[in-house]
């Protein structure tokens, strides 16, 4: 992983499992990782055509401009990244793997921005693997990311990694959510106001993260 924000989820999902395929979401407690919690999300599988948002932390709202509900992540890519993008949530959901993704996203007026998210199993409370814990965050910092609305996105390079071979500095989930509070948070992207008064744009116009709060099913809230 090249940002830190992505490792410090996963070193905090690492500790909290314990040696299990993943934790249950009732175990995940905001207050440990509320430093990087803006660029955090919960996916919900329905099917595999289907993983709907159920939280994405302010940060992704204001980096990419827009807020929706219920929408469908595997929507928003480019088609030919979509079957791609399909396995590599498969795998996180079915075999418990990791995966992270470097992608562009880009503006109608041709501006890039490259970002890295990384995809953690989750469990429910049932003990199915119908969650996806992930964050994503930009690699650069440009100036123009709140001020301009990204509208199209495409996978530089994926990766499937095994957690049992990955290094984690600590296993006690206390111990790495102290370390998370003590660390200076990421800088936060302030969304220019007038986004919030948006129509939902076209499908060719979408953004890729927003903010997700309704759980009929279930209480799912972050904070």
């Amino acid at each position: 992983m090249k940002h830190k924000n992505n490792q410090v989820l996963f070193d905090y999902w690492n500790a909290i499992r314990a040696g299990r395929p993943a934790p249950r979401r009732a175990e995940i407690e905001p207050g440990d990782i509320r430093r990087v919690l803006p660029y955090v999300f919960i996916l919900e599988r329905k099917d595999r055509d289907t993983y709907r948002f159920r939280l994405a932390g302010t940060g992704l709202c204001s980096t990419y401009g827009m807020e929706f509900r219920g929408h469908n992540m595997l929507s928003l890519w480019s088609d030919d990244c979509v079957e791609n993008l399909k396995q590599a949530l498969d795998d996180v959901a079915n075999n418990a793997t990791i995966s992270v993704v470097e992608y562009t996203a880009a503006t109608n007026d041709g501006r890039e921005a490259t970002f890295e998210m990384i995809l953690l199993p989750l469990a429910h409370e049932d003990g199915s693997m119908t969650r996806v814990l992930g964050a994503t965050v930009p690699v650069d910092v440009v100036p123009w990311i709140g001020d301009r609305m990204l509208t199209r996105q495409w996978i530089d390079r994926l990766r499937r990694l095994d957690p049992e071979r990955m290094r984690s500095p600590e296993r006690d989930a206390e111990a790495v959510a102290r370390r998370i509070l003590a660390e200076k948070p990421p800088v936060t992207v302030a969304s220019i106001t007038s986004h919030a008064s948006r129509k939902p744009p076209l499908r060719s116009e979408r953004s890729y993260l927003r903010l997700v709060k309704n759980a009929p099913a279930g209480r799912e809230e972050l904070g």
